[in-house]
C-alpha cells in the first residue's frame, strides 16, 4: 500500500512541474516540464487506484507546494527546479534501497 504522504509528493511535483512549464520561455522545455507534469499527475492517480481513493478528486497542492510556488514568483523558478531535483533523487535513493533490502531478504 502507497502511503498518503506519496501520493501527496505526486500531487505537488505535479503541479510544481505545471508552474515551470507555465513560466518557462523556451517552448520545448516548458513542453518537457508539463509532460512531467502529467506523469507525475498519472502517478498520483495509480496510487489512489492501489489505495482504493477516489481520483475524480485528487488531492490538491499541499501548502508547501504552494508556498514553492510563491518562492518562485519572488526570487525565480530555477529555486522550485532544485527543490523538484532534490525530491526527485531522493525518491530514487529510496526505491533502490528498498529493492536492495527485498533481495537481500530473499537471499
Amino acid at each position: 500500500m502507497i502511503s498518503l504522504k506519496n501520493i501527496q509528493t505526486e500531487i505537488d511535483a505535479s503541479y510544481l512541474y505545471k508552474v515551470l512549464g507555465d513560466h518557462e520561455e523556451d517552448p520545448n522545455v516548458a513542453s518537457v516540464f508539463l509532460q512531467m507534469s502529467d506523469i507525475e499527475h498519472s502517478h498520483a492517480l495509480a496510487f489512489m487506484r492501489q489505495n482504493n481513493l477516489d481520483t475524480s478528486k485528487p488531492f490538491p497542492p499541499s501548502t508547501k507546494a504552494k508556498i514553492l510556488n510563491l518562492i518562485g514568483k519572488v526570487f525565480g523558478y530555477d529555486y522550485i527546479l532544485g527543490v523538484l531535483l532534490d525530491t526527485e533523487r531522493s525518491l530514487s535513493s529510496s526505491i533502490i534501497s528498498s529493492k536492495k533490502r527485498v533481495n537481500s531478504d530473499s537471499s
